[in-house]
């Protein structure tokens, strides 16, 4: 095997000098135009008649020459051995795969910088380490043999199975890198994200851009930007068709029908940003198997038996892939949750906050669906037909008496032309856009100036854990035009408890104060929100709507209401303007989006949780180079966090240090609500049985 590994190296060398000293004619002096070329030249030549399907011809002909190449030198090697072969002094097989490496690095010209001026690269690379002497091992014996050499070496693999390239060194095959004489890199996880997006800066696009196909291919991976910017008006209508394919780990341009348990789980999580909760190496072959196959990314590797890390991160236009395949009913995605949830080790999160932001998402799919699509736009100005109502997504949501819930007066109010306007007025110009959720990993992100930057995504949001009062945040935007000081949002806190029942708790709404929350900071004047609490495990399906906020001990901000006539107001008047929904039980009969033989599987789900470690520098004291790597990783999930790392590379940030928000945002402190509000009794509010 080792033999075998020098012939493959001495055919590549050998091969690729043969084909560039025929077809490259600059001088040696000008080598780092000769490299360029070289290289440029190169991939052209082998890229030549490529498809899907097959190999181009130059691709195969190399391939044979190479095959050829090292069978000549395995033959040759074996003649050496033998004790009646006339013996060559000057010949071995190790010094003619350096002989062969130094002639194409003496062609390519000299690196004056000490980069490399090779690369191997090696794609599923996982295939080499099959057997117990793996070929992988092989081969990484006779790369020591040109290690003196600008010439670099990658072993890509979309496996997971990372732990059989750097295993743990008890178990490593090298004696020498198991007594630490030689040391191994550590893996690679680490994508380049929204390196070809378009900068956004508050008040610059509307809506019908950010959400168009446009913008959303060119967030995320290259390969979606760099595939529609160089493709044809084919491949560029076909953007959404094609990403369809690569999440579902299907041939582009085939029919899918109902797809396979992994790719309904694929399109989940790429909208509901799943985790997974295996516990060890084994338990893990699902989400492995999502790495390989439906795009979800590795975000941190140890060596060994040690955990990966992955994560659905927020890609716009994978989500909408996602929406599509849903869209085409061939399966429903509250059972392909659950199977993921009793098979694949996919976490149903802490609070029932994964089943609550899938109501969501349905609600708002089923409202874009009622809207239609415009196939007649650019497709830099085609998202109008993604972009919903507040009142359109509210109808899709909830099981209730629609000209009742528009209706509904606000339960708070900051100014006296507030007092009596009605939800569908307050929100007349109210816009909603998002496909998928994000997991934040701070509190300070639910603030105008980084919900802004989550709608340019496309992106909702699932709260932090211990979270004060929210769990869900769905930002709405009030006008057009896509800017800070234009967002609010609809508040969402999820209870998974039976004490939580068809009775309003008036202190929960409370709680979800806006300014005391940050969505506001101190001096904004605030724009209308909708505040709803989920009480999932209520036994009693309800949709109520708070008439006015109870008087609540030690609260300075809610004063007293006078009894209620023409000209006073049902609410009460406070520092901002809500409108207050409760939702009682995870049923049809509350939910729209639910039918009565799914609740079953919405009751199930309701029942499992998790938590995640921050997987971005896992170290206790990172050195530079982990800091670096980790701002990388932060990278790859844009928007989850108030860090500039989770931003720059799609926001047109000015200042590009940490963004610091007001200095009157409270701070987010656990507080006990139960023992402020311990004297607030049940809200007065109207009921949909």
């Amino acid at each position: 095997m080792y033999l075998k590994s020098q012939g493959l190296l001495y055919g590549l060398f050998q091969q690729t000098r043969f084909w560039l000293e025929k077809s490259v004619f600059i001088p040696i002096t000008e080598a780092r135009t000769r490299s360029q070329v070289s290289a440029a030249m190169w991939r052209d030549h082998l890229m030549e008649g490529m498809s899907f399907k097959q190999h181009g011809h130059n691709r195969c002909m190399f391939h044979e020459a190479v095959r050829d190449s090292a069978q000549e030198f395995c033959k040759k090697a074996a003649s050496q051995k033998r004790e009646d072969a006339p013996a060559d002094e000057h010949w071995t097989s190790e010094s003619e795969v350096v002989s062969a490496a130094e002639a194409l690095c003496r062609f390519l010209g000299p690196d004056k910088k000490s980069n490399p001026t090779i690369l191997l690269c090696f794609d599923e690379a996982h295939e080499l380490t099959a057997s117990t002497l793996s070929r992988f091992s092989e081969l990484r014996r006779a790369l020591q043999l040109i290690r003196h050499l600008p010439i670099w070496t990658i072993f890509l693999s979309t496996a997971g199975k990372f732990h059989l390239f750097t295993p743990e060194l008890h178990m490593e095959s090298s004696s020498r890198i198991a007594s630490k004489s030689l040391h191994t890199y550590p893996v690679i996880t680490e994508t380049g994200f929204d390196e070809f997006a378009e900068p956004v800066a508050s008040g610059s696009k509307t809506l019908s851009r950010i959400a168009s196909t446009y913008h959303m291919a060119h967030l995320g991976r290259a390969l979606f930007a760099t595939r529609f910017d160089q493709g044809g008006k084919a491949v560029r209508e076909g953007i959404i068709d094609f990403a369809q394919a690569k999440l579902l780990g299907l041939i582009p341009g085939n029919p899918t029908g109902a797809p396979p348990s992994d790719a309904q789980l694929a399109c989940l999580a790429v909208r509901l940003g799943l985790d997974f909760k295996a516990t060890s190496w084994g338990a893990g072959d699902a989400e492995r198997r999502q790495v390989e196959r439906h795009m979800r990314l590795a975000l941190y590797a140890g060596s060994g038996s040690e955990s990966m890390v992955t994560t659905s991160s927020s890609e716009p236009l994978l989500a909408e892939a996602s929406y599509m395949t849903m869209r085409a009913r061939t399966w429903m995605p509250v059972y392909a949750l659950h199977q993921g949830l009793m098979s694949s080790g996919v976490s149903a999160g802490d609070r029932g906050e994964i089943a609550a932001a899938l109501l969501l998402l349905l609600a708002r799919d089923a409202a874009a669906a009622r809207k239609g699509e415009d196939t007649s736009a650019p497709l830099d100005e085609d998202g109008a037909h993604r972009v919903i109502s507040v009142t359109d997504f509210l109808q899709a949501l909830l099981e209730t008496d629609n000209e009742e819930l528009v209706a509904q007066p606000p339960t708070s109010y900051h100014d006296s032309d507030a007092a009596f306007e009605s939800l569908e007025a307050a929100f007349k110009d109210g816009k909603i856009w998002f496909n998928h959720f994000v997991h934040v990993d701070d509190y300070d992100v639910i603030n105008q100036e980084f919900l802004w930057r989550l709608i340019s995504r496309g992106a909702a949001v699932i709260c932090a854990t211990n979270e004060l009062a929210i769990d869900l945040v769905v930002p709405v935007v009030i006008g057009d035009v896509l800017a800070k000081e234009n967002v609010t949002a609809i508040f969402i806190q999820v209870k998974n408890d039976k004490r939580y029942t068809e009775k309003s708790t008036g202190w929960l709404f409370d709680a979800m104060d806006p300014f005391r929350i940050g969505l506001f900071s101190k001096g904004v004047n605030p724009l209308p929100v909708i505040c709803m609490v989920f009480a999932l495990a209520s036994k009693n399906s309800v949709v109520g709507y708070l008439k006015a906020r109870k008087v609540l001990r030690r609260s300075k901000r809610i004063q007293k209401l006078p009894v209620p006539s023409p000209l006073c107001p049902p609410g009460k008047k406070t520092t901002f303007t809500a409108y207050d929904i409760w939702c009682a039980a995870m049923t049809s009969r509350t939910f729209r989006v639910i039918s009565y033989d799914q609740e079953p599987a919405y009751a199930d789900i309701l029942l499992r949780a998790r938590s995640l470690a921050n997987p971005y520098t896992p170290m206790p004291y990172p050195s530079q180079f982990e800091q670096n790597r980790g701002d990388m990783r932060r990278a790859m999930k844009p928007g989850v966090s108030s860090l500039p790392q989770h931003h720059q590379r799609y926001i047109d940030v000015q200042d590009k240090r940490e963004v610091v928000l007001d200095d009157a945002v409270p701070e987010r402190v656990q507080e006990d609500l139960q023992d402020r509000f311990s004297d607030a009794g049940e809200d007065s509010m109207d009921t949909d049985d």
